[in-house]
């Protein structure tokens, strides 16, 4: 797989204040978060609509976003009818 070649815009804490500063797409930020352009978040999107910033495979045999192992977790009717 190709890496995107794009540049991501990413504010750090500099004294007071903070500075800008031009990462590739894809990497990650200085408190662990991952680091994308729009068009890679887009696509991100799409492809894990239960959303793969906190837990991207987290996905119940039925479909159903059911949460990750530090936020909220979601029982899905279908599998808690088992």
């Amino acid at each position: 797989m190709e890496r995107c070649p794009n540049k991501v815009c990413y504010f750090i804490s500099s004294g007071y204040g903070y500075k800008e500063v031009s990462l590739p797409c894809g990497t990650t930020g200085r408190e662990g978060q991952c680091l994308l352009c729009d068009q890679c978040a887009d696509q991100a999107e799409e492809d894990f609509p239960q959303g793969w910033r906190d837990a991207p495979g987290d996905v119940c045999v039925h479909g159903c976003y059911v949460g990750n192992t530090n936020g909220p977790d979601y029982i899905c009717g279908e599998c808690e009818a088992l």
